[in-house]
């Protein structure tokens, strides 16, 4: 599986205690979810395709609740656990310390933060793996300037870094001789299907694959990175687990879970989708002269216990007031979580700013006072409740 995610923070239904909030576990849950399948299973192999977790250093908290549910019971097991770095936990230098090392002291486990070569015996048949961890620009240059001993543009520096990983890649196929050969990494292959967000996954100049760099006598190849579960061309086939549960309300509609590799099965791998949270998103435009409340209350469905929700509305000026906005939260008790964003339509105004003491909100209204139009907003918010989320825990 790929895409954990653990330590994200989400500033609504946090337990008190911990600091932790509910939807947060939901992401662990389907997580320690996936560890028990494997042991149900007699798995042998319980692989992540990086970005365990959210950063590089996340509350010690998080880390506790993944030894408990899911590095111990599979070591109980016997199970190996592979885990990949990612483009969240995998750090900008080589010599930093990332909270994945943390599972290093682990008999059953191995931490990949560089490119490698693994072989195993499963079933009686060796399969060999090609392991790609994700690298960060920076990385890349280094690579590059360490073979080529000498400083170049940055985009010379990618397609330089793309034929030297090209050529690694190439090598280490050449020189496996299992059974099955599969390829795992955490990278964005030109033509994915991306999440519909303002918070993408790829970010722009960040360093990609290219179908050239895969051998294409692959038996397969599992990526992570990219958030919404697919299936990428037939010689060899590239599979995206995708996240482990929804992360974005831009995957509110994709399936989540993980894949599976067997190889005497008749097909060599499948995926096998994981519980999620529904997440019902409504949008409604309100003109002049309809019964407002009433076309919200009917576009809101009767059963939303547990479910989150969010409500996008918008309405010709002066219609706000009209609203019975308690009838509204009525129909919406029971909700795990529900937002409603309100847009007057037409005109943009500039209306008075709510007074509050909530940290997390004070962040988000200064940042979209002052940096709104940053190209990268959303990761800069991301970050900030991340580290309020560690500081105040």
């Amino acid at each position: 599986m790929g895409d954990i995610h653990e330590g994200i923070n989400f500033g609504f239904n946090i337990d008190a205690e911990t600091g932790i909030s509910k939807r947060a576990l939901d992401i662990h849950n389907n997580f320690a979810y996936s560890a028990k399948y494997a042991i149900k299973n007699n798995a042998r192999l319980f692989i992540v395709l990086g970005d365990m977790f959210d950063r590089t250093h996340v509350s010690p908290t998080f880390r506790e609740l993944i030894r408990r549910d899911v590095i111990e019971p599979l070591e109980k097991e016997g199970i190996e656990v592979w885990i990949l770095a990612g483009n969240h936990d995998q750090p900008h230098g080589e010599k930093k310390g990332t909270s994945i090392d943390d599972f290093r002291g682990y008999k059953n486990v191995k931490v990949f933060r560089k490119p490698s070569v693994e072989e195993v015996e499963i079933e009686g048949k060796r399969l060999g793996f090609i392991i790609v961890p994700y690298l960060h620009p920076e990385q890349i240059a280094r690579l590059v300037r360490e073979r080529e001993g000498t400083e170049i543009g940055r985009e010379q520096m990618f397609l330089l870094g793309q034929k030297l990983l090209r050529q690694w890649i190439s090598n280490r196929y050449d020189e496996l001789s299992s059974d099955y050969k599969i390829m795992l990494g955490h990278y964005y292959l030109e033509g994915a299907k991306l999440r519909e967000t303002s918070s993408p996954e790829v970010l722009p100049g960040e360093f990609s694959f290219t179908r050239d760099m895969i051998p294409q006598d692959l038996d397969l190849v599992v990526f992570g990175h990219v958030h919404l579960h697919q299936v990428i061309g037939v010689s060899p086939e590239l599979v995206y687990t995708g996240a482990i549960e929804r992360i974005d309300w831009g995957e509110r509609e994709d399936k989540k879970g993980f894949v599976e590799i067997t190889p005497l099965a008749k097909e060599l791998w499948r995926f096998t989708e994981a519980p999620v949270r529904d997440m019902v998103k409504i949008s409604l435009e309100i003109k002049a002269g309809e019964d407002a409340t009433k076309k919200i209350l009917d576009a809101i469905p009767d059963e939303v216990e547990e479910k989150m929700l969010r409500l996008e509305i918008g309405l010709d000026e002066g219609m706000r007031e009209l609203i019975s906005e308690s009838r509204i939260t009525e129909k919406l008790k029971g909700a795990f979580h529900y937002d409603v964003r309100w847009k007057e339509l037409g005109t943009q105004k500039l209306g008075y700013m709510e007074f509050t003491m909530n940290p997390y909100q004070l962040l988000r209204t200064f940042l979209k006072t002052n940096y709104k139009e940053h190209p990268k907003y959303e990761q800069i918010l991301k970050e900030g409740e991340g580290v309020l989320s560690e500081v105040l825990g």
